[in-house]
């Protein structure tokens, strides 16, 4: 191989680690830069105005840290937004069944066998989607 070639390579393997990086650390930066709120740009302001750039190294070494919290909380929100979730789909499970309990339980004062009402009721549901 010739060297161009080689640097080739290098260069393309180096666009793809940045490009690599980028999509995962995308949501991080996002949050990070969207998290401005009154307060913040008060303080951002007045933090400016009273030491100008002088502060700006401060906020190059914090942009790493930043980062990592955004992402440990993003982390954490997925994982109890899953468990959150499983919980959710049980307790939305066991509504579904008792409502099925007090149909069956209804109907069957009228005499209609409760097998017969909870095939009835899921054939009208269907229908109805």
């Amino acid at each position: 191989m010739t060297i161009f070639t080689r640097m080739y390579y290098l260069y393309r393997k180096i666009i793809k680690a940045i490009k690599l990086f980028l999509i995962v650390s995308g949501p991080g930066i996002i949050v990070m830069i969207a998290d401005n709120d009154a307060g913040g740009i008060t303080t951002y302001a007045a933090t400016g105005a009273k030491y100008g750039y002088n502060l700006i190294w401060v906020l190059i070494l914090l942009t790493p840290d930043c980062y990592y919290v955004q992402e440990m909380t993003v982390r954490l929100g997925a994982f109890w937004g899953w468990f959150l979730l499983l919980g959710l789909l049980l307790v939305n499970w066991l509504t579904m069944v008792m409502e099925f309990i007090g149909m069956a339980s209804a109907l069957k004062i009228f005499g209609i066998p409760p097998y017969l009402t909870v095939i009835v009721m899921c054939a009208i549901r269907g229908a109805w989607y």
